[in-house]
């Protein structure tokens, strides 16, 4: 055994049941035995190489981020608040044109951040794979989808082969992509648990054939895409009609695609026709974040289909949009999980703090449906074994002693609890000192 740890609290990942006085046996990436209610012979020494006696801790699963732009995070606090989307979105564009090292550094401190506030995988949106070799430097588990965005039907082959140079640049070995020239080297080999997937942007600014050959890829790979979809008000007004906000934009940008509209909303638009051949097994690797304004057919599509849908708690207070739709989607059945957004847009990455804002909006939800959207469900997505080592424990708050769990969350949720340690991979990635 690699690790033995001893809690006070643990919470079963499948029952999502508290159990009292239990040792965690980790082995590799595995949680290989869970012993509940008694003492070991002789205490922990001697059960495995490592040991943690953490005491009076809760044990929860890890948190899963799924979605971040982790290459926005050297704008933190840079973006002026109370901008329009679209404003947002020109100084996001301008904030991008600073020298490499600078995102580099932004991400690195951001993956730094997450692990300390018990995050152990994160999807993150990025535009050349720069946050890969971060990732995996911290120990995180990760899904780097690539963004492609290209209104042009005639790009969308140029923009996968620019897709797939970033694959072979981060993700593959030297050797595969340099052959002879490569001589003996192997860098960069694999990447302990980051892998791939793919991002089409939004159906404003990416085309069918785009969004149809990122996706029939990721779906014929087995692997996560990721896209955002009914964002803003201005997003409906656009793929309905090409009116609003986003036009006018796109006609400054010199982007403007000349067409009359869809005549729908753009979750129709990807669920009911752009996406539908592959649609009948999606499954939870389909990740539709945002998803602010359903409106027509979007609920019945989404219950049939039953996709990941993301919400970002703070981003969405951020821009001021009306009150996210938690129980419609609840209802549809759909895999509902919680991200974080880009730094841009937000003042950390700690996914209390997305509860926190979520218990504020909807204060009647259940605290243990939320944690549910933050560890299990989002492990859905990574189809992640049950008993994946991806863990933090956290200190047991003050009058936490005895409580169910339910009540226990509400402790959690109010306070921002203190970190003792988080695995990811079944490696020690965060230590309370």
């Amino acid at each position: 055994m690699d690790y033995a740890v001893r809690v006070s609290h643990y919470l079963d990942p499948v029952t999502f049941e508290l159990q009292r006085d239990v040792i965690l046996l980790i082995s590799g990436v595995n949680v290989a035995e869970v012993i509940v209610g008694g003492e070991v012979s002789g205490g922990l020494d001697g059960l495995a190489a490592h040991t943690l006696d953490l005491g009076d801790a809760v044990c929860l699963p890890g948190f899963v981020n799924a979605h971040a732009h982790l290459d926005l995070s050297h704008l933190h606090r840079q973006v002026p608040r109370g901008l329009a989307f679209t404003d947002w979105a020109r100084a996001i564009i301008a904030g991008r044109q600073v020298p490499a090292p600078i995102i580099h550094a932004g991400i690195d401190d951001a993956c730094r951040m997450a692990a300390a506030t018990g995050t152990t995988a994160i999807i993150d949106i990025s535009v050349g794979g720069m946050s890969a070799g971060a990732l995996a430097r911290h120990g995180l588990r990760g899904v780097v989808a690539l963004e492609v965005l290209q209104w042009d039907p005639a790009q969308a082959e140029a923009q996968m082969r620019a897709a797939d140079e970033v694959v072979r640049r981060r993700f593959q070995l030297e050797s595969d992509r340099l052959g002879a020239d490569a001589g003996g080297a192997t860098a960069p080999a694999t990447l302990a648990g980051v892998d791939f997937g793919y991002s089409p942007h939004a159906p404003y600014t990416t085309s069918r054939e785009l969004y149809q050959l990122a996706y029939g890829r990721a779906y014929g790979e087995g692997r996560v895409m990721t896209t955002h979809v009914s964002e803003t008000p201005a997003e409906l007004d656009f793929v309905r009609s090409a009116t609003g906000q986003i036009a006018d934009l796109m006609r400054q940008f010199g982007a403007w695609p000349g067409f009359a509209g869809h005549g729908t909303t753009p979750i129709e638009l990807l669920l009911g026709d752009w996406l539908s051949p592959w649609l009948g097994e999606s499954g939870p690797r389909l990740v539709l974040v945002h998803c602010n304004y359903p409106s027509g057919n979007d609920r019945d599509l989404i219950a049939a289909i039953r996709p990941t849908i993301c919400w970002c708690p703070r981003s969405h207070a951020y821009f001021g949009h009306q009150p996210w739709p938690l129980y419609q989607y609840l209802e549809t059945g759909a895999n509902l999980v919680l991200g974080t957004d880009s730094l841009a847009s937000n003042d950390g990455l700690d996914m209390w703090g997305e509860m926190q804002f979520a218990v504020q909006a909807h204060p009647d939800v259940s605290r243990t449906q939320l944690l549910r959207m933050a560890t299990v469900n989002g492990r859905a997505i990574l189809d992640l074994a049950d008993g994946a080592a991806d863990l933090a424990i956290w200190d047991l708050p003050t009058g936490g002693e005895g409580l169910e769990l339910e009540k226990l969350l509400n402790l959690f949720v109010g306070n921002h609890p203190r970190l003792l340690a988080a695995f990811s991979q079944g490696n020690l990635i965060a230590r309370a000192i």
